[in-house]
């Protein structure tokens, strides 16, 4: 039964075009297993992403990739408006054409035969290339121009591994540049050329009905911060202490919502203002919105 399974992924996955003797065969993003906001264009090499949300951009490679093969795509847009940056990761599952989940982290990493890591936003900002690979060990690893990361996974290099990329937060656009294999010193093998791109690296403008969101959403932000320093002045310090608690829990349900790493620190008894930064304005604003 395995056998027949394995055979049925090697038809479906089996290209046999190849450039030359170095060539590692086309590399695109899977035209059959895209997130529900994600448009594929440019030979289905460019994954942009709906930019009135932050999630739903998962996209998959078109075919597994080799260990030690490494995968570079190019974040070419993103939107201020959003926060954290693009996930990158591998699956031995073949991707297909079922509803795809939100999220790779952590909706599919949560399940068997997944594995997907963040790449911070400060280290992806438009025009960054980034590159992550598979060794032989089922170590993950990726590498930016500000650092490299790796990972012990336990997904089986043995078995067909196709690449992961969220397009998330607040990369919009990423366009795939293909893959490089080195067998030795002399020898190193690339994926088939992409077609010529003259597509401008930089910031999305925030569409007007997201900006009008954000808007009303910080305009009740400021009046329950008001309404709070209101009746922390009036109230006891334990009563302070009481509502601190009930807010910072609020606030970490927000950030496993949208999946976003704690920036800050969470002692019970530092002061309410510590809401005022930029991530916690944004995510309690959205938090009030619901």
């Amino acid at each position: 039964m395995n056998e027949n399974k394995n055979n049925n992924v090697s038809e479906r996955t089996k290209d046999p075009h190849v450039c030359g003797l170095t060539c590692l065969g086309p590399l695109t993003f899977h035209p059959g297993a895209v997130g529900k906001k994600i448009t594929l264009s440019h030979g289905n090499c460019r994954a942009s992403r709906d930019l009135e949300t932050f999630r739903d951009g998962l996209v998959f490679s078109s075919r597994p990739v080799k260990p030690e093969e490494k995968v570079r795509i190019q974040v070419e847009r993103s939107l201020l408006a959003w926060e954290g940056g693009v996930r990158i990761g591998f699956t031995n599952e073949c991707p297909t054409a079922e509803s795809l989940p939100p999220l790779a982290i952590p909706d599919l990493t949560e399940k068997p035969g997944y594995w997907a890591l963040p790449v911070p936003q400060r280290d992806c900002p438009p025009g960054t290339t980034v590159t992550f690979w598979m060794d032989k060990n089922g170590v993950m690893w990726y590498k930016t121009p500000a650092e490299s990361f790796c990972i012990q996974t336990d997904l089986d290099p043995s078995l067909p591994l196709w690449a992961i990329v969220d397009v998330y937060g607040q990369s919009t656009t990423v366009l795939l540049l293909g893959s490089v294999r080195r067998f030795n010193i002399f020898i190193e093998a690339s994926s088939c050329p992409i077609p010529c791109s003259t597509f401008e690296c930089g910031y999305e403008d925030t569409p007007p009905e997201l900006k009008k969101r954000k808007a009303i959403a910080e305009k009740k932000l400021k009046q329950h911060q008001e309404d709070q320093s209101n009746n922390n002045n009036t109230q006891n310090r334990s009563f302070k202490n009481s509502a601190h608690v009930h807010c910072v829990g609020r606030i970490c349900k927000m950030f496993l919502v949208l999946d976003v790493e704690l920036p800050w620190c969470t002692k019970l008894h530092e002061d309410i203002d510590r809401f005022q930064s930029r991530h916690i304005k944004m995510l309690y604003a959205l938090y009030l919105k619901q």
